[in-house]
Formats: C-alpha cells, structure tokens, sequence
C-alpha cells in the first residue's frame, strides 16, 4: 500500500510539474523555437552557437561547446552509426538564443533522448544568452518535446548544481536520486607555483619525491605536451589500452573507454577544435618508457581532466600522482581558473582538489512505458543495483562482466 501512494503522490507531483511548464511556455512573440534533427542542420549553426557559448548567461562547459559536439556527431552520425540526432534551438530576432543539444537513444526497447555526445559528454546543461530568460526557454523546449512521436522519456545525466538547467530543475523534471560530485581545484588562488607548492603538506611532499625518485631508476622523468597529430594519435590509443587493462585488472567496465569509436572521436576532435577548445595531449616519461598520460580540453578558462591513464603494470609506484602534480602546475602557469577532476568523486582525487559541485540525475517521463522506467528503474532499481555493484569484490565483478558486454549504465 505504501508503494501505490507514493506512486500516486508522483502522479500528482507530474500533473503540477506539467502544468508549471505549460504555465511558463511562453517565449517573446518575436521567437521561435525549432527542432534540428540532421548532422547538416546543426553544422549550419556552428558561428550563431560559438557566439552563443560567449554570450552565454551561465558559461558553457566544453561538453556543450560546438567544436566537441561537432566531433561526436561527426564520428557517430556517420552512415550505418544510427546516432539521431534531437537539438532544440530557440531563435529571437532571427538570432540563436537558446540552445539544447539532445540526442535520441534506444535501451531495453524504450526511445530515450539524453544529452547529445552521451555517454561521453561528462556533464550536461543547456545554452541560453544572458539577455533571455531561460525558465521560459526551458519550458517552451519541454512544452514541445511533450508533443513528439515515439519518445519515452527524457534522460539528463549529470547536471551540475551551477548549471543553467538546474535553477528549474526541481520544477519541471524529476530527480533521479542518483547524486554525485565533481571535484575541481580552485587555481585562482594560487598567486604563482609557489604558493601552489605551499597546498601541500609535509607528508604529501616526501611521498611526491618518493614516488619520482623511484621512477627515476628507470630513467630520468620528463614531462611533456605532444603535439597535435601522430604523437597525440598514438598516446591516445595507448592511454586507453593502459586505463582499459586497470579496469579489467579490478573487474570495472567503463562505457565510455569501452566504447570501438572512442579514439576515433578524439582523433576527430584533435583535427577540427577551433582556439577556443584546447585539446591537451600530455605523457611523462622515464627515458623513452612511457609511464602516463593525460588527455584533457581547455575551455572557457577550465581544464578538464578527461582521461587520466598510466602504465597499469607500473600501478604500484603511482605514476598518476606525479602526472596529476605536473598537469596543475601547467595549468597555473597558464593561467587557467579551474582544474576540473570531473565525476565521479573518487578517494584518489581528493589531494588534487579543493571543492566539489555537486550533480544531479533527472528525468522526465513522455509515455506510459517512459513513466515506468523513469520511477521504477532510474529512481529505485538502478542506485540499488550500483550500491551493490561498487561493493562486490573484484573476483566477482570480473565474473560478472565475463558473461555481460557493458556495465550497469
């Protein structure tokens, strides 16, 4: 009984929640909002949306940014891929005002639309001038997206507390009660290396010099940012082969590193980003052995710290730290604001960072068999199923994904 009036309760919160929307769905009257569902439709839009990510009224991260967008659809709506492709762009005046990149999926028979580059894309947001409203751009996007054929439900992963979306959120959509946390280091304040070495406790300086002094028996150590091109290309395919062999070694899939065409993306993206996405392609090395790389972008004043991989068989002398530790360093000198370690808050991420900005999972069920899935699975069945999963001892877990081909999205 329990269970019905909480579903019931839902039902309530649904019909308030879409008469909220309704309510607000009101774009000016010299505006519009429009669907693009072809790779040639978005490219068109790549000067209006670049100028749109400038003038943004919450800055963009690199995951809605053209250039990354660009790629993903160019590896993945290619013929024979399938990607559909589902953005919501909101016009004023002739000029591109809001912007919400969407894509549509099909897991376990039902059409979901996600956010457009998912699941590579690490945290999702829409785009709206600062000169707009975006409550009523949100509203009018939904009020739309309720009107489509065929589509279950929406399914936004990992919506950042200081995002655009999540100032009505909590009005409009349903929270998954999937919380994370983004880690990130504040460079602002350190005023030069110095200061940024004073971060560093006494113990936490001895272990550094230890961990380079044993490197250092296999070479003098070396840090250094390849350029874009055959260097970068084969740092890539080794980074996630090395990340990829980690993860087995402790019975963990990962979607995204698993995924045939993710070197192909970044390929991709490291011959078509434009000077406002900086791709950075970093490896440190003792002698000519290779011990670590970091493949990160620049964007907006923050380094985000996509792919982070080591030599697995060197895991024991923790090249990584040492890589994290020249990276920052690289980022300070640069100029940079933020080091963005990205979900999921991991224990080993916490020395390199000093705040975190919490994440939210949401939804929004557009159909019957949507309504199920969203309140049953997502809310419920789904956390249950990762707080076992992430407490299984990695004997099993490699049985596990012995006899499944992908990890519990």
């Amino acid at each position: 009984m329990q269970g019905l009036a909480d579903g019931s309760d839902v039902l309530v919160q649904g019909t308030a929640a879409r008469q909220e929307v309704d309510a607000q769905a009101q774009i000016p009257a010299t505006a519009h909002l429009s669907l693009i569902s072809n790779l040639q439709g978005f490219l068109a839009l790549r000067e209006q949306w670049q100028a749109l990510e400038k003038a943004a009224c919450t800055s963009p991260t690199v995951f809605q940014s053209f250039d990354w967008l660009a790629a993903w659809c160019k590896t993945y709506c290619a013929p024979g891929h399938g990607a559909d492709i589902q953005i919501l762009a909101g016009f004023n005046n002739g000029k591109l005002v809001f912007a919400w990149p969407l894509a549509v999926q099909r897991p376990m028979g039902l059409r979901v639309l996600t956010w457009l580059s998912e699941p590579f894309g690490q945290y999702g947001d829409v785009i709206c001038s600062s000169d707009e409203q975006p409550k009523l751009w949100i509203a009018a996007a939904l009020h739309l997206l309720r009107r489509l054929n065929n589509i279950d439900m929406l399914r936004l992963r990992h919506v950042r507390n200081d995002s655009t979306l999540a100032t009505v959120a909590a009005q409009f959509l349903v929270n998954a009660r999937f919380d994370e946390r983004a880690p990130y280091l504040d460079l602002t304040a350190f005023a030069s290396e110095s200061a940024y070495e004073e971060r560093y406790t006494g113990t936490q300086r001895k272990r550094r010099k230890k961990i380079r002094k044993k490197l250092e028996e296999l070479g003098p150590v070396s840090f250094t940012r390849l350029p874009l091109g055959a260097q970068s290309d084969r740092a890539i395919d080794e980074a996630i082969a090395e990340k990829n062999k980690w993860l087995a070694e402790r019975g963990r899939m990962n979607l995204v590193l698993n995924c045939p065409g993710h070197a192909g993306f970044l390929k991709q993206l490291s011959r078509s980003a434009e000077p406002g996405l900086d791709m950075v392609v970093t490896e440190m090395k003792a002698g000519e052995r290779a011990l670590s790389w970091e493949i990160a972008f620049r964007f907006a004043g923050v380094h985000f710290a996509y792919i982070t991989s080591h030599a697995n068989e060197l895991t024991d002398l923790s090249p990584g730290r040492l890589h994290f530790d020249y990276s920052q360093r690289a980022c300070l000198s640069a100029g940079l604001s933020r080091f963005d370690l990205m979900v999921p808050y991991d224990a080993h991420k916490e020395s390199w960072s000093s705040g975190c900005v919490p994440t939210e999972d949401y939804f929004l069920p557009l159909s019957r068999k949507g309504y199920w899935a969203g309140h049953v699975y997502l809310r419920h069945i789904r956390p249950a199923l990762r707080n076992v999963y992430y407490r299984l001892p990695a004997s099993v877990l490699r049985l596990i994904n012995g006899s499944v081909h992908s990890p519990l999205p």
